[in-house]
């Protein structure tokens, strides 16, 4: 297979525009329908969780030793408690009704993906977070696609298959696959390759 040339390159690049869910436009609202009488500012505040103060959710709630742990759904305690039966202690809301499946598998992709506030104005640890958890699904067999920019700055979207030397072996989703060499990435890609190719 021939390496792949920039003109080709070219040809395949796209403008990344998915964004992953994200708090404020996604999750805040089912909270909202649940658990507001006991979790807002606009309520009451009970067990230091305020489901609208978004500050304290980015820096307090959403951390690695937080209620959400970002990348982890099985290990926070957020999502786990809402998930109990509502005959048990712990369960939330404790008010009122379960959370529907629906939202719940919402909630969890949410965690899963980062856990981010604003997908439309991420924060650098946000992004570094949201990488860091597609780099792992990635190295542990998910379908995932990631944005490889070439040296003039210009983006395709294709899934990583390993790296071959100084290249990295590379499908975009209409199933071509392309060996690129490192002279035609931008540096980011050329780190992105190494730390996929490291597992």
């Amino acid at each position: 297979m021939k390496p792949l040339r920039l003109s080709v390159l070219s040809i395949l690049l796209t403008a990344s525009s998915a964004f992953a869910l994200d708090y404020v436009n996604d999750i805040q609202t089912i909270l909202k329908q649940h658990c507001w009488e006991c979790h807002s500012s606009e309520k009451e505040v009970k067990g230091d969780l305020a489901l609208d103060n978004l500050d304290d959710m980015a820096k307090i709630h959403i951390a690695d030793i937080g209620s959400i742990r970002p990348g982890d759904p099985e290990k926070s305690d957020l999502l786990a408690r809402l998930k109990l039966s509502d005959k048990d202690d712990d369960f939330m809301p404790r008010k009122g009704k379960p959370v529907p499946k629906g939202d719940l598998r919402k909630i969890e992709q949410w965690i899963l993906e980062g856990a981010v506030m604003d997908a439309t104005e991420l924060t650098e640890a946000e992004k570094s977070r949201m990488d860091a958890v597609k780099i792992k699904a990635a190295q542990n067999g998910a379908d995932i696609y990631f944005s490889w920019s070439s040296t003039d700055g210009k983006t395709v979207e294709a899934k990583f298959l390993q790296l071959q030397g100084e290249s990295v072996k590379m499908i975009t989703e209409k199933g071509r696959v392309f060996l690129v060499p490192f002279s035609l990435l931008s540096p980011e890609s050329i780190e992105l390759a190494k730390k996929l190719g490291s597992h």
